[in-house]
């Protein structure tokens, strides 16, 4: 039979061990948190920016019936006669060319059918252009409600 300093130094030394087993399942359980939260967080160009977000129209004549709505999830295209297309959005790419940034917009229809468009925005100006049409300006109408 052990004495009792030896049976508290045994006590003692598992005490430590136990401690010590705990502080590993703890810094293992928060690099798998961790590691959740970088692989599944929103990419930073994934959302556009609040100033985008909205319902866009354009006064050319050829595109008096047309407009663009843009929100985190969807970009609408409304092609003129009451007639919209809607797509879901599977990414969004920025980059800075001269004083505006251009915004790339990959999206997939109902039907799984791949669509991209892109446009330049200047904040300065508060409008898009079209990459394909940088002549025709499209301006974001305020929601009424």
């Amino acid at each position: 039979m052990r004495s009792w300093p030896e049976r508290i130094e045994l006590f003692v030394e598992n005490e430590e061990q136990m401690k010590s087993k705990m502080k590993l399942k703890w810094i293992f359980v928060a690099a798998v948190v961790l590691t959740a939260v970088l692989v599944l967080r929103p990419k930073d160009n994934k959302f556009l920016p609040d100033d985008l977000v909205g319902h866009w129209t354009t006064s050319a004549p050829k595109y008096t019936d047309r407009f663009l709505e843009l929100s985190e999830v969807v970009v609408i295209f409304g092609t003129g006669e009451d007639n919209i297309d809607v797509n879901f959005i599977s990414s969004v790419d920025k980059r800075v060319e001269g004083g505006s940034t251009l915004y790339t917009i990959n999206y997939h229809d109902p039907k799984g059918m791949d669509g991209q468009v892109s446009f330049y925005w200047n904040p300065s100006e508060k409008v898009i252009r079209l990459k394909n049409q940088k002549r025709i300006v499209w301006e974001k109408v305020e929601e009424p409600f």
